[in-house]
């Protein structure tokens, strides 16, 4: 073995035996025993595995030393080197004097130990101390004769005091043991110390020389059909475990106690009821150590003990398969009793543990709940995902990242933030992951989570890179030496707006319900920011619809074209109020009706300076220009440095424009190093803001004052049309004076003209009528005369009767003349009242309604029209059909003027079947009929003829004033026209339907009222 080797081994046996003798601190342990190792004591329940039963022998002597002082000394008896010098057994002399009070004990013990070299260091693997008898072994090599001696001198002591001794260091032993698992139970902070306090327990039982390989506690077993396990044995098993029912004795024995009541069961299994047991219990912990699983298949038994107590149980094994005695299932109680007041802690720990969790929960829910709360626009969720990711970080969830999702209408918005600080906002499309979770969230379900292992991970990191931003973001973190996770788990987690994700590098279900609970707060602070965005967005809107009507209103006043710099000083006013004045340098620009040229006037806080010309092919106007040919509303071109300072320059070489540039510098007013100019288009050109950074927010308010600003324009326009034209009108405003007295005196004449020709149309129709009112007047006169001789006749018979005597011929003369007088009277009437229609028909209508029967009218009309026309021809003659629905009764109408119209009509019909006639066809017979009836709510009279019609060409016009076919001097053309206005008058329609060579009617609509 190399010199270092052996110097290192010499170092680690002198550590192994100062802190085996409880010189040196046991923290020490792991540091030079090994983790699986034998130690074999002097006494008999001195056989070890673990560091844990070595510390507790170790700590054991310490206590059992206390007040005594305690010399080691070393001699070497034997070491020898195996295994390419990794191996190194030793064999030792150690003399130990011990010192009470004024006694000096030395004794002697024999010690072997095995050090092999682990991981670059020397650790003990196993150590065994003896005491050897005093005996001579050529005589005695048991050491019977010297045994019996001792025995022989000692038994009567021993028996006498021993017995006693030996029950109350038991007792204070089982004391101890029972105060350290108190002691520990009693520090406990944390629920996950049960562990510890299991392991303690464990501990405590072997050391009072329980034979105890395996202990557990059962938690909250009155309910329920799985059994809640802490263990602990010198085995790697996990120390929390949750066994389902199976059936097996120890099963059923622990329901039937339940179920009973009662405090104590114990199963004792053989080897192989033991091994049917462990078979069925092993499936539930399938990763449990191979060298475990064959430790428990290859015992000989299985002796099981368990206490019952208030809410908990604790049961002890041991893999011999010796049942525990009485006194140890006593001891075992009192272990139980101490853990039921351990629980009893646990559970008001648990408690305030809840209580104290729930604190946090809520300390976390309200500050991203005042984040949320304090945000006033979306962009400010970047930050608020930080929050997020910081608070659920801070309830011990450990997060690779957060982030909010926000639904659009074919994708979303999501703002990430991890503890290696936050994304800007990015698009995430309606694809791949992002469409799975999208579509999880439609079912209704709260929650989705899945996890990506291995080749997935590395694939789903590959696509999360090629998303504009976040894969910015990737990339940059693998360049600084970042690297992916190999396993993460997604869970997104719903609400009404979209969902929160939590990337955790474990699966986390514990921690679903602090998820939901997160995206409720964020929900309903969310709605409150939409809800506050919309009042925000409506507030706006109103100040934006404001400033625009305050420059409609200085558009509207506006008298004079020159008020146009003033109007437009308004409109800048008011965008600077509505934007925070983010524009240095503002300006409208007119276009030449070319284009090619346009004019502009710009201006800054101090107002706009005097216009100048810019070309459309230079610069970035031509740019603009351009811009304006794709048809674009808003332009917006970011410019710095060298190309700023050539624009400038080009400006400056400008007429009048570099003055003002120069005036601009004397006022005070620095040209920047970066602009973005925002152009926004109207009709007659472009408005122009000129801004030190992007803004995004004000882009439609930009094109909306360019709307505003067109009417602006539009009225300069108008008002210098208007300016000119009024000029016009003052120069010519004799003219138009001369002109209007003209008119006005071509207008009394024509209204004179006009009254004369209508009453001249009223007058030819009266004519019209002399001849048939003549035929009409003269039957009833007929009447008169014959019945006025015939009475005179009568007379004289009456009077020869009288002088006769004869009254009663007399009277019946008398009779007879009466009936004369009476038919006299009638055609008088008669007579009365033709002559009083013809006055009414030459008087002015006084507009009054009266009941009239329309039948009797038009039959009136019929025959004084056809009489009339026959008086000034006897060659004439035509058939007259009538058709009167005698349902009508009377209406109310001014009948003079339904005369009139009716009088106009049969007239013309009456005409134009005589002119056909005289045309020479042959079998004409002229008809003209006349019909009434009543439908709904509107009587309708037809007046038919069938002479030649109207001529399509000139159908639209009969109803003109003063349009005729008549030759001249034979109409004047008022007679349709003045008939037209008289049914309109009435509420009613006059229509025509005719066909060309055959037939006209004429249909008269009037409403019944």
């Amino acid at each position: 073995m190399n010199p270092e080797k052996e110097i290192l081994l010499n170092e680690a046996l002198d550590r192994v035996c100062a802190i085996g003798w409880g010189l040196e601190p046991d923290d020490l342990l792991q540091n030079y025993f090994a983790e699986h190792l034998m130690i074999v004591g002097t006494t008999a329940d001195e056989l070890f595995f673990d560091l844990d039963g070595l510390r507790t022998l170790i700590r054991r002597q310490k206590d059992q030393s206390a007040g005594l002082e305690l010399h080691f000394s070393r001699t070497p008896v034997y070491r020898n080197y195996c295994a390419d010098d990794n191996v190194a057994v030793f064999v030792e002399h150690v003399a130990v004097k011990i010192k009470t009070g004024t006694e000096t004990i030395i004794l002697g013990i024999r010690s072997s130990a095995v050090m092999e070299y682990i991981s670059g260091k020397w650790k003990l693997v196993h150590w065994h101390a003896s005491k050897p008898e005093m005996v001579q072994s050529d005589s005695d090599t048991f050491g019977i004769d010297d045994w019996k001696k001792k025995t022989d001198a000692l038994e009567k002591l021993v028996a006498e005091r021993t017995a006693d001794l030996v029950i109350k260091n038991r007792e204070l032993e089982i004391e101890t043991s029972l105060e350290k698992v108190r002691s520990r139970t009693m520090a406990m902070h944390h629920s996950s110390e049960l562990k510890e306090i299991i392991r303690v327990l464990y501990q405590q039982l072997i050391y009072i020389g329980m034979p105890v390989e395996h202990a557990g506690f059962i938690i909250d077993y009155k309910s329920g059909d799985t059994m809640k396990l802490w263990i602990a044995d010198h085995y790697k098993i996990p120390s929390k475990i949750t066994i389902p029912y199976f059936d097996s004795p120890h099963w059923n024995s622990f329901l039937t106690a339940r179920e009973t009541g009662a405090n104590f069961f114990a199963n004792h299994l053989d080897f192989d009821e033991k091994n049917r047991f462990y078979t069925k219990l092993f499936t539930f912990f399938p990763e449990l150590p191979a060298e475990a699983n064959e430790y428990y298949f290859t015992c000989p038994g299985l002796a099981i003990s368990t206490v019952l107590l208030e809410n908990i149980g604790v049961y002890i094994e041991n893999f011999s398969g010796i049942p525990y005695t009485d006194e140890e299932n006593a001891t075992l109680m009192r272990f139980g009793n101490v853990f039921q007041q351990a629980y009893t802690r646990f559970l008001d720990l648990g408690k305030a543990e809840a209580q104290a969790r729930e604190a946090r929960i809520e300390n976390a829910l309200e500050k991203v709940r005042s984040r949320t709360m304090g945000m006033q626009h979306s962009n400010e969720l970047a930050d608020a995902s930080f929050v997020l990711d910081s608070q659920v970080r801070a309830l011990g969830i450990e997060t690779w990242g957060c982030a909010f999702n926000i639904y659009g209408e074919n994708d979303s918005t999501e703002w990430f933030s991890s503890e290696r600080g936050t994304l800007p906002a990015y698009k995430t499309p309606r694809e791949n992951l992002f469409l799975r979770y999208y579509e999880a969230g439609q079912t209704g379900a709260p929650i989705h989570v899945e996890t990506f292992k291995g080749e997935e991970c590395i694939t789903h990191y590959e696509y999360l890179c090629t998303i504009p931003v976040m894969g910015d973001a990737l990339r940059g973190m693998l360049a600084a030496g970042g690297s992916f996770p190999t396993q993460q788990t997604d869970h997104a987690i719903y609400f009404k707006y979209g969902y929160l994700l939590f990337i955790t590098l474990d699966p986390a279900p514990e921690s679903y319900d602090i998820f939901i609970r997160f995206a409720k707060v964020f929900e309903q602070t969310y709605t409150r920011f939409l809800d506050l965005q919309k009042a925000e967005a409506q507030t706006r809107e109103s100040q934006i619809q404001l400033a625009l009507e305050r420059v409609r209103a200085r558009t509207m006043a506006m008298q004079n074209s020159n008020e146009l710099i003033e109007a437009a000083n308004v409109m800048f006013q008011q965008v600077a109020i509505l934007t925070g004045d983010v524009s240095w340098n503002y300006g409208f620009n007119i276009w030449d009706d070319d284009k090619q040229w346009a004019t502009s006037w710009n201006g800054t806080k101090i107002g706009i300076a005097e216009a100048f010309r810019t070309p459309s092919n230079q610069d970035v106007y031509k740019r603009i220009y351009d811009a304006l040919q794709k048809g674009e509303t808003l332009y917006i071109e970011e410019i710095g440095g060298q190309e700023l300072t050539e624009h400038y320059q080009y400006i400056d070489s400008l007429p009048i424009a570099g003055q003002i540039l120069r005036d601009f510098q004397k006022a005070g007013i620095a040209l920047p190093s970066y602009q973005i100019f925002h152009v926004a288009f109207f009709t007659q050109g472009y408005l122009m803001f000129i801004t030190y950074e992007q803004v995004p927010a004000l882009h439609d308010i930009f094109k909306r004052f360019a709307v505003v600003f067109e009417q602006t324009y539009t009225r300069f326009l108008d008002l210098q049309k208007a300016e000119a034209q009024a000029l016009k009108a003052q120069q010519d405003v004799t003219e138009i004076k001369q002109a209007r007295q003209k008119a006005e005196n071509a207008l009394y004449d024509l209204q004179a003209a006009q009254k004369q020709l209508i009453q001249s149309e009223k007058m030819a129709s009266l004519g019209e009528l002399t001849a048939g009112i003549a035929h009409e007047i003269q039957n009833p006169l007929n009447f008169v005369n014959n019945f006025s001789d015939v009475s005179k006749e009568l007379i004289d018979e009456m009077k020869t009767e009288l002088a006769n005597g004869n009254t009663t011929i007399a009277i019946e003369i008398a009779d007879d003349l009466i009936q004369n007088l009476e038919k006299i009277h009638h055609h008088g009437k008669r007579a009365d009242s033709i002559v009083k229609g013809m006055l009414q028909h030459s008087q002015s209508s006084k507009g009054q309604k009266t009941p009239t029967d329309i039948n009797t009218l038009a039959d009136e009309y019929l025959r004084l029209a056809y009489h009339g026309l026959r008086a000034k021809d006897k060659n004439f003659n035509a058939t007259l059909q009538t058709d009167f629905d005698s349902t009508i009764g009377n209406i109310n109408v001014i009948s003079q003027d339904i005369g009139r119209v009716l009088l106009n009509l049969i007239t013309n019909a009456l005409y134009v079947v005589e002119e056909k006639r005289k045309s020479g066809i042959g079998n004409y017979n002229p008809t003209v009929s006349i019909s009434t009836r009543k439908t709904n709510n509107t009587v309708e009279i037809e007046v038919s003829d069938n002479g030649n019609g109207i001529p399509k060409a000139i159908i639209d016009k009969i109803f003109q004033p003063f349009f005729t076919t008549k030759p001249t001097g034979q109409g004047t053309g008022l007679g349709l026209s003045l008939s037209y206005d008289i049914v309109k008058a009435h509420g009613g329609e006059l229509k025509v339907k005719t066909e060309e060579g055959n037939r006209s009617t004429f249909i008269i609509q009037i409403p019944v009222s």
